[in-house]
């Protein structure tokens, strides 16, 4: 503001008339949303689609005492109105034959709830979902009641699965805030409503043992729309907390005794709690989204029986202690984040909660300094697994329960007390002695911390991977790979990993699970034989569900086989809503990065359009889920070899993506008979021949290559060497010779690491004949003989 000589200037507090013009068009959109909430019956929870969709009349209606709309105003065109439709009238959105098969529905009926963009509509369905359609059609006739296609003399279905309705203007699966959209009242600080300072921080502190702590069940299910305990502050202060709902509770509209599209019951308290249809008809348990949902849902007791360890376990940490902050402190928000632990089959292991700071608020060097921290990365657990499988070593695994809440603060920050946890004096506030979930330097003070006490016990971390952390000694050797709180160990003595798991048991609350079955969501499972498989079955059974595809036709390949994925064309149909095509294509690439190598090449492919889609790209990525439909049992199998020995397979697809004309590069290295590293990725360069194409992918193989060298010398494995097969005899003269010529002087000298590292000895060459290129999976689609070839090549197996 200052370098263009802006003044920033604030209103005195609590004087509203200050900002008049804000006031009153607040106050208009409230009236909007009230009469469309009327009007068309729907409960107050969709509040803020409401809101949104009057404040975009708003923008294209004339309004008192101006000549033109604001949207003209801004834009300078009249807008159009021609596709406005009546709020919570019945929507029939048509859905893509890419989802459905030849006999179901080619429209799926919900009500609209607003719009996002000239001619896209949001439309609200029965599993609380809330998503952009183009092509909708409309009865505006139905509105309320008559909208329903059930019998007039249908009561209401009461089965305690409803529907969670949103807090937020924003898609997605709606949450279940009962937020009032009237505004509350801004509260200036941690002083007292009568104005009086709050004494110096100590002055009060309790013992946190003698302290009132109570389930605060009767507060706002606002809690500024998070799961905080009350209303506070945009700027982070502490707000005293209140019974922010009991307005609500009187303005609740009655329910109607027909059934209708959306369907709730009411608890014997008086309160609507909302639970996901399609959540409840799969049998999956949803995970609240705020502490008003987990408490009043059906699993509130195990909601409350996990937050009630959670603050348990911090204070018996030390993590904060109660204390009123000096004035004008800025205190930190904080909210729950609750998590359903699956096990291998799919079994509910146990509810979890976590209180966690809002550590986005934060101010960078004032709030927190040196940020990063280190995690493993998948090539070290796959290398790590494949070498305990060769050898016949146990694999263990564990986790430490508070691990965020051990690391040492550097900086004072306080923090609003926890929601549903609040003490009757309003004015205190929780003074972090340690971190907490949520701060953006928890992971460095707990790396920090846990490095200090590995260290202590004879552990040193790797030079590869800074997370791999390696004992040796006359004893044995053991190992510990590290991911945030979850650690996998393996030993060749299982004693040596009893023991180990005892020290670090003294050092840190640890949870010893035994051997390893799941470890960052990739299934881990051992042959009678002593052979290691990873997979991640039921992570795609999840995906096929979430994507309504679990009974669909499988197909062969993952990309049909010669295929050519290309922009959206002018006369193609370009997607409304890229957001499911972008989700997918995350989820997807989860499993590429980790057990199914056998996708990278499409992956690589799919997520280079992310901008402007077609429905081709999104039938594309589908297909890759039908892919994994056939093929959800298959998975990285590690066995017992003789001599464990890195190799390598390099290759490239010259001038493959029709768009740039770049070539991909496509690398993997196998370790006990399974992949542990891959690439497949488009060059950043235009190749001007096969062979300088090819040269490329061998150079960031040869990269790849040394960093393994490195990985394997930590594992005792014969690493003096590593081999590189590859099927260009030029790229061999190349790297083996320091030959110029017209066709290769050109050639980038960063690309030359090749010759060097040749020439040291540290990687050797190979030729292989193309039908033997294992890398040829990761370049281009093959057709299904090659692609199983290949596939079994890298190591994926039943």
């Amino acid at each position: 503001f200052s370098n263009k000589g802006i003044i920033h200037g604030t209103t005195v507090g609590y004087t509203p008339e200050q900002n008049g013009a804000a006031e009153c068009l607040n106050r208009t959109l409230l009236e909007k949303t009230r009469a469309m909430l009327v009007e068309s019956e729907l409960p107050q929870q969709l509040w803020a689609e409401a809101l949104a969709t009057a404040n975009y009349l708003h923008n294209i209606l004339p309004v008192a005492g101006a000549k033109v709309t604001p949207h003209e105003a801004f834009m300078g065109t009249k807008p159009d109105i021609s596709h406005l439709r009546v709020f919570g009238c019945a929507a029939y959105a048509h859905v893509p034959k890419e989802k459905r098969n030849k006999l179901e529905p080619v429209s799926r009926k919900g009500i609209f709830v607003g719009y996002k963009h000239s001619g896209h509509y949001r439309i609200l369905f029965d599993d609380g979902s809330i998503t952009k359609h183009s092509a909708v059609r409309f009865d505006e006739t139905a509105i309320g009641n008559s909208r329903m296609d059930s019998d007039d003399d249908e009561e209401e279905a009461d089965d305690g699965a409803g529907m969670v309705l949103p807090s937020g203007g924003g898609g997605g699966t709606l949450d279940g805030s009962n937020m009032d959209i009237e505004m509350a009242e801004n509260n200036s600080g941690p002083s007292t409503s009568s104005g009086q300072t709050a004494p110096p921080r100590g002055q009060a502190n309790m013992p946190l043992a003698l302290f009132p702590w109570t389930h605060n069940t009767e507060q706002s299910h606002g809690g500024g729309g998070d799961g905080g305990g009350g209303p506070s502050t945009s700027g982070g202060q502490l707000a005293p907390a209140g019974n922010a709902d009991v307005e609500m509770q009187d303005r609740r509209y009655p329910l109607r005794e027909r059934k209708r599209l959306i369907e709730w019951r009411r608890e014997p308290n008086g309160r609507v709690t909302y639970g996901r249809i399609n959540a409840a008809s799969t049998g999956e348990i949803p995970e609240p989204s705020m502490y008003a949902e987990a408490t009043n849902g059906p699993h509130a007791e195990e909601w409350k029986k996990a937050m009630d360890e959670e603050i348990a376990a911090q204070l018996a940490n030390g993590t904060w202690e109660l204390a009123r902050p000096p004035e004008g402190t800025r205190l930190l928000p904080c909210w729950w984040v609750y998590k359903v632990k699956h096990g291998a089959d799919g079994e509910i292991e146990r509810f979890k909660a976590r209180l966690v700071a809002k550590g986005y608020e934060q101010r960078a060097g004032i709030d927190y300094g040196e940020l990063f921290a280190p995690t493993s990365c998948f090539a070290s657990l796959r290398a790590l697994l494949a070498v305990a499988a060769a050898k016949g070593m146990p694999i263990h695994q564990l986790d430490v329960s508070t691990a965020f809440l051990d690391g040492e603060l550097e900086e004072e920050l306080w923090m609003q007390q926890p929601p549903g946890y609040e003490s009757k004096d309003p004015n205190l506030a929780c003074r972090l002695k340690r971190s907490i979930y949520g701060l953006k330097q928890a992971p460095r003070c707990w790396y920090v911390k846990l490095m200090a006490a590995l260290d202590k016990l004879g552990f040193k971390p790797s030079q590869a991977d800074p997370a791999l952390f390696i004992k040796k000694d006359e004893n044995g050797i053991v190992y510990l790979l590290v991911h945030v709180d979850d650690i996998v160990t393996t030993s060749d003595d299982v004693e040596l990993i009893k023991k180990v798991k005892a020290a670090v048991g003294e050092a840190f609350k640890i949870r010893d699970l035994g051997e390893a079955i799941v470890f960052l969501g990739i299934e881990i499972s051992r042959g009678e034989n002593g052979e290691v498989k990873l997979s991640q079955r039921r992570y795609i059974e999840e995906l096929l569900q979430r994507h309504q595809l679990a009974d669909a036709k499988p197909q062969s390949t993952p990309l049909p086989p010669g295929s050519k994925v290309l922009p959206t064309g002018e006369g193609e149909t370009e997607l409304v809503d890229s957001t499911e095509y972008r989700t997918l294509i995350g989820e997807l690439n989860y499993l590429a990065t980790s057990t199914r190598p056998d996708t990278a090449q499409v992956m690589s492919v799919l997520a280079r359009f992310m901008g402007k889609l077609s429905k081709t790209h999104m039938g594309l990525a589908l297909g890759v889920l039908r892919y994994l439909a056939g093929t959800k049992e298959l998975g990285l199998r590690f066995g017992r070899a003789g001599e464990l020995k890195v190799e390598g397979y390099s290759d490239a697809d010259w001038a493959g993506d029709p768009a740039t004309r770049r070539s991909t590069t496509g690398y993997v290295f196998l370790l006990g008979g399974a992949a542990i590293s891959w690439n497949s990725q488009l060059q950043r360069t235009v190749a001007a021949s096969l062979v300088e194409a090819e040269y490329q992918a061998t150079a960031a193989a040869v990269r790849e290559a040394l960093w393994l060298r490195k990985l394997a010398g930590d594992f005792d494995l014969c690493s003096d060497v590593i081999g590189i097969w590859m099927d260009s005899q030029g790229v061999l003269s190349l790297g083996n010779n320091p030959i110029t010529s017209v066709r290769s002087k050109h050639i980038d000298v960063q690309h030359h690491l090749v010759r060097e590292r040749v020439a040291r000895g540290e990687v050797a060459l190979s030729y292989c004949s193309t039908e033997d290129m294992v890398a040829n999976i990761l370049m281009k689609a093959l057709g299904e003989i090659k692609f199983k070839k290949f596939r079994n090549g890298m190591g994926v197996m039943a």
